[in-house]
């Protein structure tokens, strides 16, 4: 099932995708295929009541989710923002929290990313999450203080990424 393409954007669709540092690396010098990302669907906007004219908040929306699901799976939170075709977007199981598969990534189309400033302020939520389903982890008391009190930082695709060493699954 194809994911419908975000107003404003035509053709094209922002995305956010989770990843460990070593992962976002890997995926800026090569790209990929079968990605998890974020984005605005409609599910998303419903569950979140939100109409097409907040697109910048069912956004922020996507991308926090995102983190999130991030920080259950690797520890960090740390999502690569690129802006994709909506042709290689499909939905996947999680498309009420504005899931969806990204069946193909160019390097060229990641433009940002977000993550935060010092990962210590996200550890004891990431123990708490750890392996959760984003719904258990998105209602952990942890992550939500985490949310309201620690905005993740923008960063231009040409800056240097977390080294791969920093990432709290990294074996030495």
């Amino acid at each position: 099932m194809a994911v419908s393409s975000s107003a404003g954007r035509g053709s094209h669709r922002l995305v956010f995708l989770p990843t460990d540092a070593r992962g976002a690396r890997r995926l800026r010098s090569e790209g990929g295929t079968d990605l998890q990302a974020f984005a605005v669907t409609p599910q998303l906007r419903s569950v979140l009541d939100l109409s097409a004219a907040d697109e910048e908040q069912a956004e922020r929306a996507a991308m926090v989710i995102g983190s999130v699901w991030g920080l259950a799976r690797f520890g960090r939170r740390l999502v690569l923002v690129a802006e994709v075709p909506a042709t290689v977007l499909t939905a996947n199981d999680e498309v009420d929290n504005g899931g969806v598969t990204l069946t193909r990534l160019d390097p060229s189309w990641i433009t940002a990313w977000f993550a935060d400033e010092d990962d210590a302020v996200a550890a004891e939520a990431a123990r708490e999450v750890a392996g959760m389903v984003i719904d258990d982890a998105w209602n952990d008391v942890t992550v939500q203080s985490l949310i309201a009190y620690h905005e993740l930082s923008w960063h231009d695709i040409t800056e240097d990424l977390p080294a791969a060493s920093s990432d709290p699954h990294a074996s030495v």
